[in-house]
Parts: structure tokens; C-alpha cells; sequence
């Protein structure tokens, strides 16, 4: 759902400071899909601040999702009304963090770890409003702090047993995520090889998963074990890609599967693609899809080469990635079958 544009007229990545501005120039009012936080030290230092944010976000998660406003003005009780009014003059954060920083602080804060979360931090010289954008999670529930959180008539609550309860049986499906660590970039004087290892993890504290896969893609590089005679089941299309046909049979929660393996590429090659598909037998296919510049080879930093990576979309379910692309079922078959 794209709430950013429902609430401000535009993609959320394209919102600005003025923006958030011109949308308090009126009264408003939060709902269960929209809330508004003020930055006050009243509250404490940045940290502490941010705490009743990372609630927020949680239960938007596991209600509809929605969108949260960090550095909005100071909610107001007017004569006769029964909620809060949010107008006029910000409450701006007085201090910026990087998106990553902020993304890993809200995921390290929420079990089990939340997907569907996006954050542009607007800047107007020294004030900064975070604007968050969360979707409904398919994992719910999720909780902060011992605690399961969800929006009841516009506000942040403890959800109530009977919902969390509700909300364990609407789970169908485990978490599961796999993720590329390169581990060496080393050279035989005639070709480059990059070894990294796969890891396959299961998020779900109590859901196991059964006959977990995964498939690797490089069409630049070859796997180095394409060809020897004990692998031969393992790698397909003339060495570009890795199918991990021994399943696992049980995938416990929090206890990775780490696979390892070796690309060889001509020095010529500059970029460099690994594109990660995997699944289970209850959990649906995801990607993870890694560019590498090899341009950026420091060969006195050999050991640690996450530097090469320039760009990484992880853990996309592919029914998403088609649903970003606008593409209905009636396209993709007349895609799939030109006609």
C-alpha cells in the first residue's frame, strides 16, 4: 500500500521538509494509519525518543500499516474535541542518523524481524523530520519489548489477547531469509575469484521450516566446482548457476544453514550480478539480488570485500516484486506465453 502517497500526494522518497510543512498548515488528526511524534527532550536523549517510535511502527505492523511522523507538531486537546489536533509549528529531531542505521535500529528492536519498512529523513539545515512508511506484515504479531502493540481507534496500544491470539492464527507460513556475506577476492594472476558464504535462516520462533532450497545466478562468473565429477548435480547452465538440491529437511528458528562457495571471473568483467532465489515447502519464493563493482578492489583489504557491494535488495518475496512492477497475471502469462 502506498500510504505515502495517499496521505501527501507523493512517493515517499520524493517527499521534502516543506512538504511535511505544508501538511500541518491544516488540522490533523492521527487514525490507525497514520501517527505523528513529536522530538522532545522532555522524553529524553535521542534514544529514548526514538523507543516510542519503534512502538509505533510495531503496531502498524500488525494492524493495517500506514505511516509515522517523527518531528510533528505537538498534539493539542481543543474545547469539545475528543482526540488530539496536530497544526502549525514542527517538532523537529535535532539529530540525523543514516536510513541503514535507523532501518537496523527498528529491526534489531521488533521480533520477529519485520519487512515492509521505509524511511526518508527530511532536512531543513539543522532540524530533520523522519518520515516512516510501514506495510501490513504477513509475520504478524510482532512485539517490542516484551510487548505486542497494535492501533485501536487511532491510537498506540498493548493489543489486547483475543487480537494477538487472532493474529497468531492468521500466520500460515515461516520467516525465512537467506543473505550473501563475501568472505575473500583473491587472483591467480589470470582470473578474479570471490569466495562468499549463503546463509538461509529461519526468523519464526514457532514455526519450523521443512525442505528449505536455494538456487544462486551469476551471469558473469562461473562456480569453481562446475565440473568436477562430485558435484555434477549441483550446478547448472554451463556454470552460472548453483542449485542446492540436497533440502533441508528441518530449519529451527534463529540457527542459519551457511553455505560456501567460489566464483571465478576474467579480469575484464566489471560488474558483477548474484541474483539468490530460495523457499520452503510452507514459505513462499524470495530473491535477493546483489551488485558487485569490481572496479572497487582493494587488493590490500582482500579478507573483508563488503565494500564491493554497490547495491542489495534482500528478501523481496517475488509475488511483491511482480505487484512493484505493475504486472497483473494476465500480463505475465502473454509475457510467458506471447500470445
Amino acid at each position: 500500500m502506498n500510504y505515502s502517497k495517499i496521505f501527501f500526494g507523493k512517493e515517499l522518497n520524493n517527499l521534502n521538509y516543506q512538504d511535511i510543512v505544508s501538511f500541518f498548515s491544516e488540522e490533523r488528526e492521527e487514525s490507525n494509519t497514520i501517527e505523528f511524534k513529536g522530538y522532545s527532550l522532555e522524553y529524553g536523549n535521542f534514544l529514548k525518543n526514538i523507543d516510542g517510535v519503534i512502538r509505533s511502527i510495531c503496531a502498524m505492523l500488525n494492524s493495517e500499516g500506514g505511516v509515522v511522523i517523527w518531528g510533528a507538531p505537538e498534539g493539542q486537546i481543543l474545547d469539545g474535541v475528543k482526540d488530539k489536533i496536530f497544526i502549525g509549528e514542527l517538532s523537529p529531531v535535532k539529530e540525523i542518523k543514516s536510513k541503514d542505521w535507523i532501518i537496523n535500529k527498528v529491526s534489531d528492536s521488533i521480533t520477529p524481524l519485520p519487512i515492509g519498512i521505509n524511511v526518508n529523513i527530511l532536512t531543513n539545515y539543522q532540524d530533520y523530520v523522519y518520515v516512516f512508511e510501514i506495510q501490513q506484515s504477513t509475520y504478524r504479531p510482532h512485539q517490542f519489548k516484551n510487548t505486542y502493540f497494535s492501533r485501536l481507534d487511532g491510537q498506540t496500544k498493548p493489543a489486547p489477547h483475543y487480537l494477538v491470539e487472532a493474529l497468531f492464527k492468521q500466520i500460515t507460513y515461516p520467516n525465512i531469509e537467506s543473505y550473501i556475506k563475501p568472505t575473500l577476492i583473491s587472483h591467480n594472476g589470470h582470473n578474479f575469484f570471490l569466495d562468499f558464504e549463503i546463509y538461509l535462516i529461519n526468523w519464526s520462533e514457532l514455526q519450523n521450516e521443512e525442505k528449505a532450497f536455494f538456487r544462486l545466478v551469476c551471469p558473469q562468473g562461473t562456480f569453481t566446482n562446475y565440473g568436477d565429477v562430485r558435484f555434477l548435480n549441483m550446478y547448472e547452465k554451463n556454470g552460472h548457476m548453483l542449485i542446492f538440491k540436497d533440502e533441508i529437511d528441518i530449519l529451527h528458528f534463529g540457527a542459519p544453514i551457511i553455505h560456501s562457495e567460489r566464483i571465478m571471473f576474467q579480469p575484464m568483467k566489471q560488474e558483477v550480478d548474484l541474483i539468490l532465489m530460495f523457499a520452503g515447502k510452507k514459505s513462499p519464493l524470495k530473491t535477493s539480488k546483489y551488485k558487485f563493482d569490481l572496479k572497487l578492489i582493494d587488493w590490500n583489504n582482500v579478507k573483508n570485500p563488503n565494500y564491493l557491494i554497490v547495491s542489495a535488495e534482500e528478501n523481496i518475496m517475488n509475488a511483491e516484486g511482480q505487484h512493484n512492477l505493475g504486472m497483473t497475471k494476465e500480463e505475465t502469462v502473454k509475457k510467458l506465453l506471447g500470445r
